[in-house]
């Protein structure tokens, strides 16, 4: 069937039952008359090898994603989507479900169709794979995709980006005293355990600072190998080793000018690269490896992590310089259980977004819903989002208890206890001394989160701290 997001050429090529080697494809896409072919296409072309790094894209691929060959090719898929222009969240959705299309969308709100297809290659290899991208408007037919029966839509255009899922009444709360510092230019370190909802934070900050237009550059320090965490961070000149691309690659700092670069998983930093940072955060210079020259890269750093940075600095893991250069406005933010009011909010967030491409529509049983309610989540907001993904799959229309993974259909433990006494949810006096201490909590945890520390707090609070970390720590 003929796909008229492809250029005829390539159409005609695509259906061709001859394969190319992986070596040979490679080969032609250095070639430069297929390169002066391809730039004369009107709709974007991006090429990527067997394992998933950019080979080649064309001069309207360069334009959309405001990305030149010299920077994009060598990336890796995820590198590249994440230092596009475009916003790519949707399509990596769409690919994760097994979709090849989704629609996405810059910065000025140009909506482009960007579908993906296999370029046959050899027996045995993995195939190479074109990404092409083209306008999208209301105007055109509304196109069936493989996420489903239901088409690719104009009110599907949501920023995938503005997840009010992790932006939960108290998260927001939160989410907008960082804000305030960011707007100040300080430096933020946001504090939780994995899957609170950090990065949606950060991107929210970002965003909410009227930075929307501008980079927003998000590295996990914990995936990047430390042979070549320099590399990666700061950048290479042609040449700096073996292995280098021909023309040296930009690093994260680099590609985060002018917008802002978050560092998560920040205790993951390599004690010999802390130093190389440190001097970056102080004078806002870097120096590529293999490169005599310096520079100076203007961005707004928020960090993350899971870790006690206080106590890695105190083992000799983390360098206190570092430490305090990062940690001007610490934000700790609180797992789920500590903030179940926002349960019902973030279940019915949750339903809405599978539902906006799903058919039929997905609902709870009354069973269901009060297992979720009842849970106290380990893996926080994360789980959450991977227990509806799992429900979307399993369940036709609507959601039971035997579809759910087996740790919530364990017997109910209690959930909280009062002065070492259960909680015992029919007790009206007892609920209303556990309820009161939540609100306590909650309460705490914000002034924690403005002040900056629990000192601080305690004083903003008009009580000793002795009886706020007391208040704190109770079970």
């Amino acid at each position: 069937m003929k796909d008229s997001n492809l250029p005829p050429t390539l159409q005609m090529g695509m259906r061709s039952s001859v394969n190319v080697s992986s070596e040979g494809l490679g080969a032609l896409l250095e070639t430069p008359a297929l390169h002066a072919l391809l730039d004369s296409f009107s709709e974007a072309l991006i090429v990527t090898d067997g394992e998933g790094r950019v080979r080649f894209l064309n001069l309207a691929a360069e334009r959309v994603n405001r990305m030149s060959k010299q920077q994009a090719v060598g990336l890796s898929e995820s590198d590249f989507f994440q230092r596009s222009a475009l916003n790519y969240d949707d399509l990596q959705v769409a690919l994760n479900r097994g979709g090849n299309s989704a629609l996405t969308r810059s910065r000025e709100g140009r909506v482009l169709l960007s579908s993906t297809h296999a370029i046959p290659t050899g027996a045995y290899e993995k195939p190479f794979r074109m990404l092409t991208q083209k306008d999208f408007d209301g105007s055109q037919p509304q196109r069936r995709t493989s996420l489903g029966n239901r088409p690719v839509e104009p009110q599907g255009l949501r920023d995938p980006q503005d997840n009010a899922l992790h932006l939960s009444p108290q998260l927001s709360s939160i989410a907008d005293t960082g804000v305030r510092a960011f707007r100040r230019r300080a430096r933020l370190l946001l504090l939780g355990e994995p899957g609170v909802g950090k990065t949606a934070i950060a991107r929210h900050i970002h965003r909410a600072a009227g930075w929307g237009d501008r980079p927003f550059i998000h590295v996990n320090c914990g995936s990047i190998p430390e042979s070549l965490f320099e590399s990666e961070m700061f950048g290479y000149e042609r040449g700096a080793f073996t292995g280098a691309l021909q023309g040296g690659k930009q690093g994260y700092i680099e590609a985060a000018s002018g917008g802002t670069l978050f560092l998560d998983e920040i205790g993951e930093i390599p004690l010999h690269v802390q130093a190389k940072l440190l001097k970056f955060l102080e004078d806002s210079t870097i120096q590529s490896v293999g490169s005599p020259l310096s520079k100076t890269v203007q961005v707004q750093v928020i960090a993350a992590t899971n870790k006690d940075l206080r106590q890695l600095v105190d083992t000799g893991g983390f360098r206190a310089d570092l430490y305090y250069r990062l940690a001007v406005l610490p934000v700790e933010i609180p797992p789920l259980r500590q903030h179940r009011d926002d349960l019902p909010f973030l279940i019915d967030i949750l339903l809405s977004r599978i539902n906006s491409d799903r058919e039929p529509s997905l609902s709870l049983s009354a069973g269901c819903r009060k297992r979720l309610m009842s849970y106290d989540f380990p893996g926080n907001i994360r789980e959450l989002v991977n227990i509806f993904e799992r429900l979307a799959v399993l369940a036709d229309d609507e959601a039971q208890e035997h579809h759910l993974p087996a740790e919530l259909l364990a017997p109910t433990r209690p959930r909280e206890s009062v002065n070492g006494v259960v909680a015992d949810e029919d007790d009206p006096q007892q609920n209303l001394k556990l309820q009161v201490q939540q609100f306590e909590r909650q309460v705490i945890l914000q002034a924690v989160a403005l002040c900056g520390s629990k000192r601080k707090a305690a004083q903003h609070l008009g009580i000793d701290i002795g009886t706020l970390i007391r208040k704190l720590q109770r079970d």
